[in-house]
This record gives structure tokens, sequence and C-alpha cells, in this order.
């Protein structure tokens, strides 16, 4: 029976075999995005791979590397979860947030996928003391597939199954001024302030750049909506519908890279992943001189988990939309007095 005056070496050692297998796995990350985890030409077992199996890998990994006690205390049972795991899951984050720094992951990106990553690792850290826990010395055994399991699911892209999906995300407001003096703020909003609109995740906490200017050139079908956030990205919006005090809408051009270039590269707008697709305003008359203006945003996504990325759709689009309207509804509305 162990006296427990060896525990301080054998701590050391566990610790020094963590540490290299981090850094190990660290490389392991990073070989995995450079053959095509993060490329359009990855495509749907990239991203699903880089979703849920690298870090599901790098957590059980992790896990095996701390041991399950049966080492340094034959004489009792491992145990599962505690400390081991914590550090384990902690440690699974670090290297993913770090593998995303170095191939220039956007904050909308990382933040996106901490949740995804936080469960698969925390699914692979489990499964591992599982094992660990069932089989004590044999875990290692059991466990020795786990290194391979991105690049297998990454070279069987061809056979598994994905899905494009298209959403929408729409908002409202009830602004008290009449459709004629709501109708001239959609056709020209100029000179916004970072201190107009309302406190939004998006652009707050995300930090992407707010609306200075909306411009229609032109007027009827084939008008085009000239945009501007911040100093930097510029984006246009093409009519292909007009009623004038009732609807505009209009398809979504992209001229240039500077919303992917200044926002997030790889979730751009007219990518692989994602496509920003229409949009457009609808005036209705309310009474009492009130008016419902509603703006609606459609897209389309094309990744392992697409229903999931709707979620922050609803978050980033849908508070971009909110500021936009409550912006309108200010200016709308200290025009007539209200």
């Amino acid at each position: 029976m162990s006296d427990g005056k060896g525990q301080p070496g054998m701590r050391l050692w566990v610790g020094m075999r963590f540490l290299v297998v981090f850094l190990v796995l660290l490389l392991l990350a990073v070989a995995f995005y450079l053959i095509g985890g993060t490329s359009s030409g990855a495509g749907f077992a990239g991203g699903f791979s880089t979703l849920f199996i690298l870090p599901f890998t790098v957590g059980g990994i992790l896990r095996l590397a701390l041991g399950s006690g049966a080492e340094d205390r034959p004489e009792q049972p491992p145990k599962r979860g505690g400390w081991k795991s914590s550090l384990s899951l902690i440690a699974t984050l670090a290297i993913m947030v770090l593998v995303g720094v170095v191939f220039r992951e956007g904050v909308i990106c990382l933040v996106m996928l901490a949740i995804p990553w936080g469960i698969s690792g925390l699914l692979g850290v489990t499964t591992v003391g599982s094992l660990q826990a069932a089989f004590r010395r044999r875990a290692r055994l059991h466990s020795a597939g786990l290194m391979a399991l991105p690049f297998l699911v990454l070279f069987a892209g061809p056979v598994l199954p994905h899905a494009t999906h298209h959403f929408e995300v729409r908002r409202s407001i009830i602004i008290e001024a009449p459709v004629d003096r709501i109708w001239p703020h959609l056709l020209a909003l100029e000179n916004l302030s970072d201190r107009e609109g309302e406190w939004t995740i998006a652009q707050n906490l995300l930090r992407i750049p707010r609306p200075r200017s909306a411009v229609v050139v032109g007027e009827g079908e084939g008008a085009r909506r000239l945009a501007q956030w911040g100093d930097h990205i510029t984006f246009e919006e093409h009519v292909t519908d007009w009623r004038p005090e009732q609807r505009l809408t209009w398809r979504f051009v992209f001229p240039n890279d500077s919303v992917g270039r200044y926002t997030d590269a790889h979730i751009g707008p007219d990518s692989d992943y994602l496509g920003i697709e229409t949009g457009g305003y609808e005036l209705i008359p309310v009474g009492d001189g009130q008016t419902r203006l509603t703006l609606h945003t459609r897209y389309r996504a094309s990744s392992p988990a697409n229903h999931y990325s709707a979620l922050w759709g609803e978050v980033i689009l849908g508070g971009i939309q909110n500021n936009i309207l409550h912006i309108i509804a200010d200016r709308a509305e200290a025009e007539s007095g209200a």
C-alpha cells in the first residue's frame, strides 16, 4: 500500500505528461486545420469534424493523459469526473481557441463555436473518464482510436449527408408617425451616429460596426440602396419591389469583401456556409397615426449545424434589425413631434 511519500513526484510526472500531450494535441489541431478543417473545400465533413469530432478527441485524449489513478493507487477504484475532468475540459477549450486565433477566426466565430466545442469536449472527457472507471489500465487500449477520429470523418466527407436550409429573421416596431413620415427614411438614412439606436449583442459585444448610412440611388425596381457600416464596410441592396409608403424589398449584393474582412472572414455574407439573400421593409398603418414597420432578412445556411446557426442568426441579425428600426422610429417620431 502506498504511504503517500511518492505522491509529489507522481503528480509532477502526470503534470509534465499532461503538458506534453497538450502541446501535441495543439499541433494536431493545427495540422487538421491546415489539411482543410476550416476551408470551404473541406465541405460538410470538415465543418462537422471541426465543430464536434475534433474537440471530442482533444478532450478525451487530455483526460486520458491525466490517468485514472490506477497507476499510483491500484488498491482504490478510479473516480469519474472531479478536477481531472474539469482541467481536461478547460484545456480542450484553450486548444480550440488558440487554434482559432492562429487561423484568425473572428470574435463572432469563436463565440458561436464555444458552445458546440464545449459540449463535444465534455462528451470526450466524460467518455474516456467512464472507460477509465470501467477498464482501468486497459482504458488506453479502448481509447487509442481517438487520435484518428477527426481525420477519418474528414476523409469520409463524400458519404456524409448534408443540407442547405433557408431562414428568415423578422423584426417589427410600432412608430408614432404616419407612413408618409416614415417612407423617406427608408430611402435615405444618413449621418447615423453610434449614439443612435439601441444596445445590441451584435454591435456592442461582438463589435460589428454600426450603420453609417443607407441611401437609395434611383427610383423604382432596379434602384440601388447603398449601405455603409462603420468606416470601412460597404454593400448594396438592389430594389426588386418598390411600392411607395407600402413596401421596399431588395436582394443583397456584395461587390467587395469588406463585410467579411471587418467582421468575420469565415462566415462572410456570400460564402459557401452562409449567403445573405434578400430583405425588405413593410409599412402597415395601425390607426391613431401609428405605423407598424417590419424589416425582414432571408439567408441561406449550409453547415453541419444549420439550425444552431439559425439561433445565432436571430441574435445577430435580429439585433441589427432592432437597432435600425429604432433609429428610423426615433427620427420619424422626432419629425412628427411624437
